[in-house]
């Protein structure tokens, strides 16, 4: 055997010593096709080629003592590892361009693009998506999920290394983390494979990719990731072969230790036909419920809104916005829109122009057409507020009438009685039949303990690691959602 030889049978030797350390997925998800090994004899140094810094970067953190094992095993030596970055092989710069790419939503008529053809998908470039953490107003509601939005969106972090779980009602800032997280990885890494898309967009590219028998070429492009952000998972409801799908690709990423960020309307215990598997993958990481804006924290919601269009709201007008748009950021962005167009008009002389702040008065905000019109609403059922204190606590509404003294039953019962006196006319009797209970003075009990915990003011835990708040904010909130169900 030359030397030539004999030092070719090595390296081999030691790939095929790691791959059984590491396992085929893991191996052939970071080293097989992409890199390459020499071992140098004369002075025990195992040289690894990768194809670019992300890759040397996580190879260093992640396997460094497991290529030193590889190489020992075979060697009988202590070696000296060198990571290099050397060009990419055509086969890993085809996936790469692939994986690196977001997707534009395919019709589930219109074949899938083949690997040859990448026009299809444009690269994520940092400038593509549209929120930036930066730019992230925090509160009491928020700040678990803007904290740990943070850790996820840095790469390096290996405390960080398991799945964040965003949920919260419609217009609360997930979607806004979610490109975040995506936009702050692609700035501090840009050799990253990251990969951001609506479920909507999974299950339309999935459906075409089938029809068009190009199902290899979209789990190239979905999977040897170092970061999955899917928005609106709770899309996949019902859909049985897309969530057995997406498990894979779920597995497979997460397997090699990519970041895997998601966002739903609801917890994943509570989305409807979600198959049980899935369930326990995506609790299995940091699960964290993103309430809506108190009073503060939608004031500073409008100043930094309004400041970003070149507006300034009075504090009157700050009060009045504040206390009539109570849900969803994108209505307080609908209604600055329409201040910003009021405003701009020519007859109020103050047309916009660049570095000119407009200035925005309460007899301005009088003249939106909505804010003239009377709110309507219809009579507030008792069971939609049950349906709505046990969602968002996490607990069946059946559970209300037993004698459990678990603290989040206790707690239900009493914002289920404090909301009911608070929203309807019905008596504590009338409470009391409808709970169950025989006896109305514990109601009247539960009640009164939920009044002296607002007046108390003391934070609050909630369930499934969504942070604390306080018993007046969870009130209002949960009292807002009752409205908007029964507007």
């Amino acid at each position: 055997m030359t030397t030539a030889t004999h030092a070719i049978d090595i390296d081999s030797q030691i790939a095929d010593s790691l791959r059984r350390q590491l396992g085929p997925q893991k191996y052939a998800m970071w080293f097989d096709g992409s890199a390459s090994f020499a071992y140098r004899q004369q002075d025990h140094r195992l040289t690894v080629t990768v194809p670019n810094q992300f890759s040397r970067n996580w190879i260093d953190r992640h396997f460094s003592p497991d290529l030193r094992a590889a190489a020992r095993s075979v060697t009988h030596d202590e070696v000296e590892l060198e990571l290099c970055v050397g060009m990419e092989n055509t086969q890993d710069t085809a996936s790469a361009a692939l994986i690196d790419r977001a997707l534009s939503p395919a019709q589930p008529n219109e074949p899938a693009t083949s690997p040859a053809q990448p026009t299809q998908l444009p690269r994520a470039a940092n400038d593509s998506f549209k929120h930036r953490l930066s730019q992230f107003v925090t509160g009491p509601s928020n700040r678990l999920a803007f904290a740990s939005a943070q850790r996820a969106a840095d790469l390096t972090d290996p405390t960080a290394n398991h799945p964040l779980f965003l949920h919260g009602t419609c217009g609360v800032g997930k979607t806004h983390l979610l490109q975040g997280i995506c936009a702050q990885a692609r700035q501090a890494h840009p050799s990253a494979k990251i990969l951001y898309m609506t479920a909507e967009q999974f299950t339309n590219d999935y459906i075409a990719a089938v029809r068009a028998n190009k199902l290899e070429a979209f789990r190239r492009k979905i999977r040897r990731l170092d970061l999955l952000a899917i928005d609106d998972i709770h899309f996949f409801a019902s859909k049985e072969k897309t969530q057995i799908e997406f498990l894979c690709c779920f597995e497979e990423n997460d397997l090699a230790g990519a970041r895997i960020v998601l966002a739903s309307d609801n917890h994943p215990r509570r989305i409807t036909s979600f198959s049980e598997a899935l369930v326990s993958r995506c609790v299995r990481g940091l699960v964290v419920e993103m309430l809506e804006p108190d009073t503060d924290t939608r004031r500073a919601v409008l100043t930094e809104l309004a400041r970003r269009r070149g507006l300034m709201l009075q504090p009157a007008v700050l009060d009045l916005l504040g206390a009539r748009y109570e849900g969803s950021v994108r209505e307080i962005e609908g209604v600055l829109a329409q201040l910003h167009a009021l405003a701009s008009l020519p007859e109020r002389g103050q047309s916009h122009r660049p570095g000119r702040t407009l200035i925005i008065g309460r007899e301005l905000v009088e003249q939106l057409p909505e804010f003239n019109m009377p709110v309507v609403r219809r009579p507030v059922r008792f069971a939609t507020i049950v349906k709505i204190v046990c969602n968002r606590l996490g607990v069946e509404p059946s559970q209300l009438a037993g004698s459990s003294r678990h603290k989040f039953l206790v707690l239900a019962r009493s914002l289920s009685v404090y909301l009911a006196r608070e929203l309807t006319t019905m008596s504590y009797p009338e409470i009391a039949h409808a709970m169950g209970r025989k006896n109305h003075s514990t109601v009247i009990t539960a009640d009164q303990r939920l009044r002296r915990q607002i007046k108390d003011d003391q934070p609050i835990m909630l369930p499934a690691g969504a942070g604390s708040i306080t018993p007046r904010d969870l009130a209002e909130s949960l009292s807002r959602e009752t409205l908007r169900a029964q507007a």
